[in-house]
């Protein structure tokens, strides 16, 4: 772990595209070049107008919203403070915030080893950054 900024990390997600996306008590999106982010707790997603909520672990049949970011382009991808935004090249949105209890999110990068962001119970963010030899 490491005490930098949340905000400092390099996040490998503009320009690649969802790949993959895996269900289960988590929504998980592995995109093109091998990055991964976790979806653990609700998160919202549509336009800056009107996104709906979506509960990873909840009736999954309110994930069918999330199957539509397959092939989507990421265009811009930040985090701010806890909060991890993805804007897609449909223009649509994907944001997941902080938990009190639980971890919410986490990205893995496509590096070997891969930079981690995990963003634990309270919004405090555990950071592996990925060091070349």
């Amino acid at each position: 772990m490491n005490d930098l900024a949340v905000e400092s990390v390099p996040l490998l997600l503009a320009g690649e595209t969802v790949d993959a996306i895996w269900l289960d008590h988590t929504v998980q999106l592995r995109f093109s070049n091998g990055a991964l982010v976790v979806l653990a707790r609700p998160f919202s997603l549509g336009s800056a107008s009107e996104a709906i909520t979506i509960a990873p672990d909840g009736d999954k049949s309110n994930l069918v919203p999330a199957l539509r970011l397959h092939t989507l382009e990421v265009i811009e991808a930040q985090v701010t403070g806890s909060t991890l935004t993805m804007t897609f090249s449909d223009e649509s949105r994907l944001i997941a915030g902080p938990h009190p209890d639980f971890e919410s999110w986490h990205y893995a990068g496509p590096e070997t080893p891969p930079t981690m962001i995990i963003i634990m119970p309270g919004g405090n963010p555990a950071i592996w950054l990925h060091h070349t030899a």
